[in-house]
């Protein structure tokens, strides 16, 4: 078994090979190039996880368990500071007797018991989804409350879809959107995700989140925002995640979404939508029959660890390789 078959079997959600079938081709991997692998493929903490699982850990490359180890804790300790930032929201919220939806990594990490391993993921900021109307006086009750600009230095974009970040002291990114995407009208945006959305409580603390069918969209179309560099693994995982949950989803919703080019490059959202099935080891729902493309996710990521294990890359290249390996792959080249 190859180093990148062996990642995507030991990563997969469902139906992935046995353990007693993975874990000695573990003890045979070349640490260096699996390591820069999984930095780019993003995917550090679901790994470590999965290691555990199969107890590897003590029979794998040891810069390669030292690297894995300490990259999950970072981003571990990351992740508290954004549940963190996140409650503290919500209680100002409930203050001020606002409506709102947690989007995005906050939403799955909300949902982990309905979406296990959604919290095996680095989450960056907080994005929350606010009224259009009322999005200013949220944005400047939080600055009254304290919290800063985040560039202070930045111009305000007035068309943009969320308002100018900020922060607390935490140092987490708050976004305050008014819409869920660039193009996608404010209140189709609050219909979606607040008026379809669901309640979740956490630590006594009631939080809005959007649907199944609205998260799995949100991630399949903020990923192919740029087509050239959505093939990522940490990409499609926030789609792969809900896929393999078993959770309920409006199939003929996303299927219109699709056809409807809410998606503008339909043939790449039918490969990542491949890709990401690979990964959460399901089937495609009838609904989504002639939406979805085959994908070689091995080939993707054996093209990578070709260049990984001799360079690594950054800026300009790292966008040059993803989209290298990713064309390559959905060509069967």
């Amino acid at each position: 078994m190859n180093s990148a078959r062996l990642l995507i079997d030991t990563l997969r959600f469902r139906g992935g090979l046995p353990p007693e079938r993975l874990a000695p081709v573990w003890g045979t991997v070349e640490g260096k190039g699996m390591q820069r692998l999984v930095e780019f493929e993003g995917c550090a903490i679901w790994l470590y996880r999965r290691l555990r699982q199969l107890g590897v850990m003590e029979r794998i490359d040891p810069e390669l368990a030292d690297w894995v180890s300490a990259q999950a804790r970072e981003e571990t300790a990351r992740n508290l500071l954004i549940e963190a930032e996140a409650q503290a929201l919500a209680e100002i919220f409930h203050e001020i007797d606002m409506p709102a939806v947690f989007l995005k990594g906050v939403a799955r990490r909300l949902n982990v018991d309905r979406y296990p391993l959604a919290d095996a993921r680095v989450t960056n900021d907080v994005d929350v989804l606010v009224p259009l109307a009322l999005a200013r006086e949220v944005w400047h009750d939080l600055r009254r409350r304290g919290y800063e600009r985040t560039s202070p230095t930045k111009p305000p974009r007035p068309q943009h879809h969320h308002l100018p970040a900020l922060w607390s002291h935490r140092r987490v990114g708050v976004e305050l959107h008014t819409t869920h995407a660039r193009g996608v009208d404010p209140g189709v945006a609050w219909q979606r995700y607040y008026d379809a959305g669901i309640d979740v409580v956490r630590s006594g603390i009631r939080f809005r989140v959007p649907s199944a069918t609205e998260l799995f969209w949100s991630a399949t179309a903020h990923s192919l925002l740029i087509p050239d560099s959505a093939f990522i693994l940490v990409l499609m995982f926030d789609a792969a995640v809900i896929w393999a949950s078993g959770v309920p989803m409006d199939w003929a919703e996303i299927a219109r979404r699709l056809d409807a080019k809410e998606i503008v490059d339909g043939a790449a959202a039918g490969a990542w939508l491949g890709a990401a099935a690979q990964l959460a080891g399901v089937e495609p729902p009838v609904a989504l029959a002639g939406r979805v493309a085959p994908y070689d996710l091995e080939r993707a990521l054996s093209l990578r660890l070709a260049v990984l294990r001799h360079l690594q890359p950054s800026g300009g290249l790292r966008k040059a390789l993803a989209w290298w390996t990713s064309e390559r792959a959905r060509a069967g080249a």
